[in-house]
């Protein structure tokens, strides 16, 4: 059975609503029916020149549409965690950023000696850490090893930084 995709669902309701289909919307922001088509049913990520031009149409909020792509990429553990983590987080520095360093301090670990660890060059592991580089799911994995940290902290910490808590609560409100 295939999955059913929260943008797709959340897309046809307002199809519905409003008398549209993806081919109608397609024509009236002259976009390729079919690529238009394959975003709706999340085979391939929306641009953001469709998105902008899509949002007044369907009369729905950059927030909310970015929302339903979230919903559809994490689970609803890793949207708690999210919230959870903006909610609690009380400086400038990015989340990731600072967790990490939390837990290297309590490991009496440097972030020298993690990128030895897990054989990555500290430069690198710094540029992840710091968000200036995004975290693959590879070294994502070897840092929850090192550290002894579930890979859905991680995940969570990452997606508080990029996304606002609005994004973050109608994803999970999304999922129910």
């Amino acid at each position: 059975m295939s999955k059913t995709f929260v943008i797709t669902e959340k897309l046809n309701k307002i199809f519905e609503k409003k008398n549209l289909s993806s081919y109608k919307l397609a024509k009236i922001i002259d976009y390729p029916d079919s690529s238009l088509c394959s975003m709706i049913k999340a085979n391939r990520p929306f641009s953001n020149k469709v998105i902008e031009k899509i949002l007044p149409i369907l009369e729905v909020s950059k927030e909310e549409f970015t929302s339903w792509i979230v919903a559809d990429k994490y689970s609803k553990e890793v949207l708690v965690l999210a919230i959870e983590a903006k909610k609690a987080h009380k400086t400038k520095k990015l989340i990731l950023t600072t967790k990490i360093d939390e837990i290297l301090k309590i490991k009496k670990l440097s972030r020298t000696a993690l990128s030895k660890q897990i054989n990555h060059s500290q430069s690198g592991l710094n540029r992840v850490i710091t968000g200036k580089e995004p975290l693959s799911k590879n070294l994502m994995n070897k840092i929850s090893t090192a550290l002894e940290i579930p890979v859905e902290y991680l995940q969570a910490w990452v997606l508080a930084d990029k996304y606002s808590a609005k994004v973050l609560e109608y994803a999970l409100e999304s999922l129910d």
